[in-house]
């Protein structure tokens, strides 16, 4: 029988990695280290179909029940639709991007699950970056038109992925994502309607995951997040909590000393408030013995006596050397609270077939920095196409083409948009501060319910623009006036007067 060297742990450690590592690629449909992803789809005829559940993701030790479960809704839900996105080929990256969107979804819940609840919910906005990124990457796929029914199915599928910022009372993360149910569903039963009675089981397959997603990720939340993103009372700040998330040993060194910190400074000051609660009356004793003076005389030697009628208290005060009375303290002014910020959900730019409409929603200052010049470009290749703009923030949007039908701005504020020529016309409804200007020709502009509009119009459109306005204020049209511009409020105050048994209505002094 051989010796034992000092080599045989090491050869024992080595062959337990081997093996486990062997259960992991049997457990994932895995027959060895060099398969290649064409021989494995051979072995089978279709093989993403019959996939046993993904082993890629392991949960850590110590985790939440709702990190645990958002693991498993992973491994049965996302990563069959990733896995089915890959076997249709000609998708490009859909299937990566899409796992990797839910996958910063995953690193907000831990951060939820290691965090006390911040003051606002939009304070978790800025680590939504990893979802933001990758539902960005996906919407700007080039991918062959017969693809275009599943690329859209796709988008109203993510847009579920607000579901991390939404609070109860004023919106419920599980029926928000039952929404997005029967909007991708629109998509998907295009496809199978394409593809009903031919050998095409994929494509099913892409339908049937993708609801299958939805459905799990309701009753997910239903169950761990019912009236929003939970997170943990006993937990750190949600700022030290992502430090700790990080990859930055120095970081996190800086972030748990600072703790140490705060722990110690808080317990000195527990010490005092317990010393000076408790009267400490054997330490007064002991100060005041050490103040005893060389002839043995207490530190209340030679202090001045008080007599009754000195006495302030007392009913025989008289006044006289009397302290100066203390002033009272002004009172502190009131605190006022910061409105909370308005919650938007993903920021959209995309082109709708349904309707011939380009839609841009939800888009602000720091969303629009990824654009040229932080300006959204719209590029109108029909007269038939639409422009609508909804719930952006201080952004610029310039819209490229000879002409299109119409352009609505909704519930908008700060918003600049410049185009050519409009068919039908221009809509402001439910905005503040917007101003639109006309490069060519837009024969209507109708504003409602704003406040702060200024058209800026060409010289060829001066003739021929009306404007028709109805519980808005500030509004201003600006002509060309020779090499300058002339700047004209719209009449917001009119003189209502009976005459002959009628009502007559005229614009009020002030305009003329």
């Amino acid at each position: 029988m051989a010796s034992k060297t000092k080599l045989d742990p090491l050869r024992e450690f080595l062959d337990a990695v081997v093996t486990r590592i062997e259960t992991l690629e049997a457990h994932c449909g895995i027959s060895g280290a060099a398969v290649t992803r064409a021989e494995s789809t051979t072995a089978t005829k279709h093989a993403a179909l019959e996939k046993t559940p993904s082993a890629r993701h392991i949960t850590g030790e110590g985790e939440t029940p709702a990190v645990k479960a958002f693991d498993t809704f992973l491994t049965q839900s996302v990563y069959p639709l990733a896995d089915t996105c890959d076997d249709l080929n000609d998708m490009g990256d859909m299937g990566k991007l899409l796992v990797d969107a839910f996958d910063g979804a995953k690193y907000v819940i831990v951060l939820a699950s290691r965090s006390k609840k911040p003051a606002s919910i939009a304070e978790i906005a800025p680590h939504l970056k990893p979802i933001t990124e990758n539902v960005g990457k996906i919407r700007s796929l080039r991918l062959k038109r017969e693809f275009d029914n599943h690329c859209k199915a796709m988008m109203e599928m993510l847009a579920c992925m607000s579901w991390v910022t939404c609070e109860a009372p004023a919106q419920l993360p599980a029926p928000f994502v039952k929404e997005c149910i029967g909007s991708s569903e629109f998509w998907s039963n295009r496809i199978r309607k394409e593809f009903k009675g031919k050998d095409a089981p994929y494509q099913i397959a892409f339908c049937d995951n993708m609801k299958k997603l939805l459905t799990d990720l309701a009753a997910y939340i239903t169950e761990h997040h019912k009236t929003g993103l939970t997170f943990n009372p006993k937990g750190v700040s949600l700022a030290e909590a992502a430090i700790r998330l990080s990859d930055d040993p120095e970081a996190v060194q800086a972030a748990e000393k600072a703790a140490d910190d705060a722990t110690k400074t808080k317990k000195r000051q527990s010490a005092v408030g317990n010393t000076v609660k408790g009267g400490n009356v054997m330490g007064m004793m002991a100060e005041l013995a050490q103040r005893r003076n060389a002839d043995g005389s207490s530190a209340a030697t030679g202090l001045k006596q008080v007599k009754k009628d000195q006495q302030t208290w007392r009913k025989e005060f008289k006044g006289g050397e009397a302290p100066p009375a203390v002033a009272p303290k002004p009172k502190a002014a009131p605190v006022v609270k910061k409105a909370p910020p308005k919650k938007k959900g993903l920021p959209i730019l995309e082109y709708q077939e349904r309707g011939q409409k380009w839609v841009v929603e939800n888009h602000t200052k720091e969303s629009v920095k990824q654009y040229d010049n932080g300006i959204i470009t719209i590029d109108v290749s029909d007269p038939k196409q639409q422009v609508y703009i909804y719930n952006c923030d201080e952004v610029t949007i310039k819209v490229n083409g000879v002409k299109f039908k119409s352009l609505i701005i909704d519930k908008c504020e700060k918003v600049n948009v410049v185009y050519e020529t409009i068919i039908s016309g221009c809509e402001i409804v439910n905005s503040k501060k917007i101003g639109t200007q006309v490069d060519g020709v837009c024969p209507v502009f109708t504003i409602d319910k704003t406040v702060g509009v200024t058209v800026w119009l060409s010289e060829a459109t001066c003739a021929i623009s009306s404007f028709s306005t109805s519980l808005s204020s500030e509004m201003n049209v600006s002509i060309p006036n020779g090499d300058d511009r002339k700047e004209m409020p719209i009449p917001e105050q009119f003189v209502h007067k009976i005459s002959n048994g009628s009502l007559t209505s005229q614009v009020s002094d002030l305009y003329h």
